[in-house]
């Protein structure tokens, strides 16, 4: 993911307008890599995305095709598996559409 920095105040190895690559992201905070190549955490507030990463893109697509499903009564829907592990919790969810 990439993201650009538009508040730098208290954080002088950032730039403001600069696109920084995400290293890890948490509930509030990106660890990037500043301009003196390292890693630090930093509020998520100083920055603006420019770019999803490739799982986010892809997790956006899959959620709008389910909506999509949900508000048409699962038109377009063959076949639906849930799998999970030996605790209980959801390990892969397998879907298989009507597509040609």
């Amino acid at each position: 993911m990439k993201v650009r920095c538009i508040d730098n105040t208290f954080c002088e190895n950032l730039t403001v307008g600069k696109e920084y690559s995400v290293v890890e992201e948490g509930d509030k905070y990106y660890v990037i890599v500043d301009n003196l190549q390292d890693e630090i955490t930093t509020k998520k507030e100083r920055f603006v995305v420019v770019e999803d990463g490739d799982l986010a893109k892809k997790a956006k697509a899959m959620i709008h095709e389910l909506t999509f499903q949900v508000d048409n009564n699962f038109k377009d829907i063959k076949d639906f598996k849930i799998r999970k592990n030996s605790k209980g919790e959801i390990k892969e969810v397998l879907i298989k559409f009507n597509y040609l």
